[in-house]
């Protein structure tokens, strides 16, 4: 555990010593703090006089801005993640530094978990801004504490598989700037395939003139494609968990996203010390 903190607190230090650290708070606390003002002052508006927007009453407060503004800073980290996470394994493997550090009395896993922790701090960093913004909405909208929170949970795990990921995709490669373009270019498909998901049609699409038996097995294909397709975007458990509604399986969702690609980094890790 010394030796996991140790390499924490080098690689959180890092971020601050670069101006990525910076960049990457700063970028945040711009785009959330213009969404934040833009979404509470459209909501302000559609209560005031909701007969103008096509609604039948006030709507309610936290499925119009408190959900929605949450999902939106989580999906953010699909364009942070690789800031973040492109310099953790593969900037050391380019300045050759790598084999350094393995001739250390270090364990993979503590380099592994060290890293990843390093990044989980950058997103606790960032989880105080989006928590300055869910502090001013609290203190002019009633709110039960628990909603805020469970959106602040969302935000944390949505974060948090997205960094396992980056942290993959550096593991796998040599240069900080195609880690990062990879892990972008990942976490953009995964989003728009969840996208192109809702529009599949939820039936059985076999043409009529097929016989029985393969009309069955094509749609039980099928079936299984559209359910995969439609939980593979990183926000496709979120909006729920953002409303305060806490379901096992939405936050085991974000656990075994996370545990699957740690898991794959040791892989990765383990595969490159025996071929070196």
């Amino acid at each position: 555990m010394r030796n996991t903190w140790a390499v924490c607190r080098r690689e959180f230090a890092s971020y601050f010593q670069t101006p990525i650290g910076y960049v990457v708070v700063g970028v945040l606390a711009l785009v959330t703090g213009l969404a934040f003002t833009i979404s509470f002052t459209y909501y302000a508006k559609m209560s005031q006089a909701p007969s103008e927007y096509a609604m039948t009453g006030v709507p309610d407060f936290e499925e119009t801005l408190l959900s929605p503004f949450l999902v939106f800073c989580g999906t953010l980290f699909m364009f942070l993640t690789p800031l973040i996470t492109m310099r953790l394994l593969a900037e050391e493997r380019n300045r050759g530094t790598m084999e350094l550090l393995l001739t250390y009395p270090l364990r993979d896993r503590e380099i592994i978990f060290g890293k990843y922790l390093a990044a989980l701090g950058m997103l606790l960093v960032i989880m105080l801004l989006i928590g300055v913004d869910l502090l001013v909405l609290h203190r002019f909208v009633e709110v039960e504490p628990a909603v805020l929170w469970f959106g602040l949970l969302t935000v944390f795990l949505m974060g948090a598989a997205f960094i396992s990921l980056g942290l993959f995709v550096s593991a796998m490669t040599r240069n900080q700037i195609t880690a990062g373009t990879i892990t972008f270019g990942v976490c953009l498909l995964l989003f728009i395939l969840g996208t192109l998901g809702e529009d599949l049609p939820s039936g059985n699409p076999a043409p009529e003139g097929l016989a029985e038996g393969v009309r069955t097995v094509f749609g039980f294909v099928y079936g299984l494609f559209r359910g995969v397709v439609l939980e593979l975007p990183m926000d496709a458990h979120a909006k729920n968990m953002a409303l305060g509604i806490v379901e096992p399986v939405d936050i085991a969702y974000y656990v075994l996203v996370s545990v699957f690609f740690l898991f794959l980094t040791f892989r990765a890790l383990e595969s490159r010390k025996w071929r070196g």
